[in-house]
């Protein structure tokens, strides 16, 4: 396991048995056994957290559930052994009740339960759920954890960037915080920490790919991005061109503002929703295959 205890914030979105799901979803699979089962990884998952939670910072563990054995029961029975973590308010929220100390049974962390919040939906807006938020004594005495190991990218990558950045983006991105993991290029955080044998799926903002002579950019920038951020298509969410674009169809240019050829942000009503890219008189699709419609 894990034993750097890095992080000022850690939040536990706890496998549950998605009671809280069952007015949205027509069909799902609950049972008595499936709630004592998701009790028991929950204490799991919650007991490695300590792991991870810096001296002085946060834990939030949340459930979509309703039964007080995956809730109460579980950061309850967490407290009990765990005298440096102790249940801390909640900012305010309207329609929220408290948890219910009585549920936990009579264990030394029971008392607390009473800070944590449950949101119930016949007086909430939106569906059920439990959030415990604790704090951890103490703070960290230490030098802190060491600098993420950045890689910068190749002068051919720096370049291949530029370029890029310079035809579809109108803001300016560090190049300090730029790291490049073989063909991909990241944007790390103004802070970015080393994270020792803990998997990441990733470590920052994926920007895109560098290809031979070009470069490709990513999905996830362009959902971070706004029309005043880069060169873009324009579009309101009621635009019949939308649903053009999402099904995956090229655009022609007659349907676009008249730009050159190269990257363009597609957005709706000013958010980047995707990429195209102006060539031969069209606008050429590259919203994700995964996620096209129809």
């Amino acid at each position: 396991m894990y034993k750097r205890q890095v992080f000022d914030r850690v939040l536990i979105d706890a496998p549950c048995s998605g009671e809280a799901m069952f007015r949205r979803l027509e069909s799902i699979e609950w049972s008595a056994a499936i709630v004592t089962a998701c009790a028991r990884r929950q204490r799991g998952v919650l007991a490695a957290a300590p792991d991870l939670v810096r001296p002085g910072g946060r834990l939030l563990y949340a459930t979509c559930a309703f039964s007080p054995e995956e809730n109460e029961g579980v950061v309850g029975n967490f407290l009990a052994g765990r005298s440096d973590f102790h249940l801390i308010e909640p900012p305010p929220i309207t329609g929220a009740d408290r948890g219910r100390p009585e549920w936990a049974g009579d264990g030394a962390g029971a008392a607390q339960l009473a800070r944590a919040v449950r949101l119930w939906p016949h007086r909430f807006h939106g569906e059920g759920h439990f959030l415990a938020l604790m704090a951890r004594a103490g703070h960290d005495e230490g030098t802190g954890p060491a600098p993420f190991n950045r890689r910068p990218p190749t002068a051919a990558q720096l370049r291949l960037w530029r370029d890029f950045a310079a035809a579809a983006l109108t803001i300016d991105l560090p190049e300090e915080q730029l790291h490049a993991h073989g063909e991909r290029l990241y944007l790390l955080p103004r802070r970015a920490i080393d994270t020792g044998r803990l998997h990441l799926v990733r470590y920052g903002l994926p920007l895109g790919e560098t290809r031979p002579g070009h470069f490709r950019p990513g999905h996830d920038l362009a959902l971070c991005l706004t029309d005043a951020d880069a060169r873009a298509v324009r579009w309101p969410a009621d635009d019949p061109r939308l649903a053009a674009y999402l099904a995956g169809h090229d655009l022609p240019s007659s349907d676009l503002p008249p730009d050159p050829d190269g990257w363009t942000l597609v957005t709706v009503d000013g958010f980047g929703l995707g990429w195209g890219k102006r060539a031969g008189g069209r606008l050429k699709n590259h919203y994700p295959h995964a996620l096209r419609r129809g």
